[in-house]
C-alpha cells in the first residue's frame, strides 16, 4: 500500500466513511508537544438522508433508535420507571384525495370499485402489482386526483398533530372535570413522531405517546389515568378532530389508523427499530427530491414518476396564492408541501440528538493526538481530494455494516443455544 493510499484511508476513517465530507482548514495544537501547525480536516457531513450519505444516515438512525428506546424503557438519563407509564404507539394517515393503485398480500390491486369516472377512466384495476412497481401510489385518474387538496393537507399536517395533542390534553382534563392548569399539576403528555411518505406523496406519522407525572419522566402519572383511558381519549380525538386550514380547506386525519397499547404489548424495542427506520428517509427516497428547488423549470425536468412531479409542481404553484403564502410551500416543494421536520419530539420525551453527539465527541476525544484551535478553522470545500474516495467510503461502510450484522446474528444464535443448554 502506497503512502497516498494510506492517507486516503486515513481521511475516510476520520470522516467516518462519509460519502460527501466537509473539508476545513485551520490550526491544530499537538497534545504531546504543544506545537501549533496549519492542518486540513475532513469531517462527516452528518446528513441524515440515506440516499445522500449511507454512513452518516446509519449513525443518525442509530441515534434515533436510542432516542426512541430511551423514551420507552429508560436510559440516557431517563429513569426506567417510565416502562410502567401509559404508552401508545400509533400510525396516523392522510385522508383519500383520489383512488390510487395499491396491492394486497397476493399482489392484486385493492382498487376494484367498478364503473368509470367522469373522465372516462375505469375505477377498477384488475392487474397484479409487484411491491417494487412504480405504479403503486399513482392515481387511477390523474384528472380526478385532488392534487391541491393533497399538498395543502401536507402543509397543515404538523399543525393538525399539534392540535391533536392539545385536544387529547383537554379530553383528559374534561374526564376529571379539571382545568388545564390543574391537569398540568398532575401529568404531562410526552411524544416522539416520525413522518414517512406514502407512495402517493402524502405524509403519515408513526408516533409514540406517553403520559408522565408533573415532573415528566421523573415522576409517575396519577393512578386514575391508565392505558385504557389514554387509548379511549386518543381514539376519540383523532376520529373527530378537524381544523380549517389556510385557504378554507378542512384538515382531518384519514380513516386508516392504528393505535397500539404498549403497556400490554411490550414490543418497545421493535417499535424503536420501526420508528428509527423512517427517520433517515426523505421524499420518495429519491435523490432528485432530497434538496430544495430553485426554479419551476427544475421541477419540470425531474426524471421521476409524473404523479410525484405534479405534487412538487402543485406545491410550487400554490405558494403564489396570497392566502397560502404563510405556508412557504415553494421552499418545501421537494417535500410536496410538508413543512415540518421528519422527526420531532416533546422536550421531555427522552434525551436529544445534541446530547448523544456530545457524548460521542467526549468519548472520541481521548483518542485525539491534536486539538483544533478555536476560531481558526474555515470552510475549504466538500468531498475528498481523491475522486475515488466516495466509492471507497461507501464500500467500507457496507462492509462494516455487514460485519456487525453477522456478529449480531451470531450472538443471537449463541444466546439461543446457551438458553437451550441450560434448560
Amino acid at each position: 500500500m502506497t503512502a497516498n493510499h494510506r492517507e486516503l484511508l486515513r481521511q475516510i476513517e476520520l470522516a467516518g466513511s462519509c460519502s460527501h465530507p466537509v473539508r476545513l482548514s485551520g490550526e491544530m495544537v499537538n497534545l504531546s508537544t504543544g506545537e501549533v501547525a496549519n492542518k486540513a480536516l475532513t469531517v462527516a457531513c452528518k446528513d441524515r438522508r440515506e440516499q445522500i450519505c449511507p454512513a452518516c444516515s446509519h449513525l443518525y438512525k442509530t441515534d434515533a433508535w436510542i432516542l426512541v428506546s430511551a423514551g420507552l424503557i429508560g436510559g440516557k438519563g431517563v429513569p426506567d420507571s417510565i416502562f410502567d407509564h401509559p404508552r401508545l404507539f400509533a400510525t396516523l394517515t392522510a385522508p383519500s384525495f383520489g383512488q390510487v393503485h395499491g396491492h394486497r398480500s397476493d399482489g392484486s390491486c385493492h382498487t376494484k370499485t367498478g364503473g368509470w369516472c367522469q373522465h372516462g377512466v375505469s375505477r377498477s384495476c384488475l392487474l397484479r402489482h409487484d411491491d417494487s412497481s412504480s405504479i403503486l401510489g399513482t392515481p387511477l385518474c390523474r384528472s380526478c386526483f385532488d392534487y391541491e387538496g393533497a399538498v395543502i393537507w401536507n402543509a397543515h399536517a404538523s399543525r393538525l398533530w399539534n392540535r391533536t395533542v392539545e385536544r387529547t390534553r383537554y379530553g383528559l382534563a374534561a374526564y376529571r372535570s379539571l382545568s388545564m392548569a390543574e391537569l398540568r399539576q398532575m401529568l404531562r403528555i410526552s411524544y416522539l413522531k416520525v413522518a414517512e411518505y406514502q407512495r402517493r406523496g402524502l405524509v403519515h406519522f408513526h408516533l409514540v405517546l406517553r403520559v408522565d407525572g408533573p415532573e415528566a419522566a421523573f415522576s409517575d402519572p396519577p393512578p386514575w389515568i391508565d392505558i385504557d383511558l389514554l387509548h379511549t381519549e386518543f381514539l376519540k380525538v383523532i376520529s373527530k378532530i378537524e381544523l380549517v386550514g389556510l385557504g378554507g380547506r378542512a384538515i382531518r386525519w384519514g380513516s386508516q389508523i392504528e393505535v397500539r397499547n404498549l403497556v400490554d404489548d411490550r414490543s418497545d424495542l421493535r417499535v424503536a427499530s420501526y420508528v428509527a427506520k423512517y427517520a433517515t428517509k426523505s421524499t420518495g427516497d429519491s435523490l432528485a427530491l432530497a434538496r430544495r428547488f430553485h426554479s419551476r423549470r427544475e421541477i419540470n425536468e425531474l426524471r421521476i414518476e409524473p404523479h410525484l412531479r405534479r405534487m412538487a409542481m402543485m406545491a410550487w404553484d400554490l405558494s403564489a396564492r396570497p392566502e397560502l403564502e404563510p405556508l412557504k410551500m415553494r421552499d418545501h416543494a421537494h417535500a410536496f408541501g410538508f413543512t415540518g421536520q421528519l422527526i420531532t419530539k416533546s422536550r421531555n420525551f427522552s434525551t436529544t440528538f445534541k446530547e448523544l453527539r456530545g457524548s460521542r465527541r467526549e468519548h472520541m476525544a481521548q483518542f485525539n493526538e491534536s486539538d483544533p484551535v478555536a476560531g481558526t478553522f474555515v470552510y475549504d470545500g466538500r468531498g475528498y481530494d481523491d475522486p475515488r474516495a466516495s466509492e471507497v467510503a461507501e464500500l467500507l461502510h457496507r462492509a462494516r455494516t455487514e460485519v456487525r450484522k453477522v456478529a449480531r446474528e451470531q450472538r443471537v444464535i449463541s444466546h439461543g443455544i446457551s438458553q437451550g443448554e441450560s434448560l
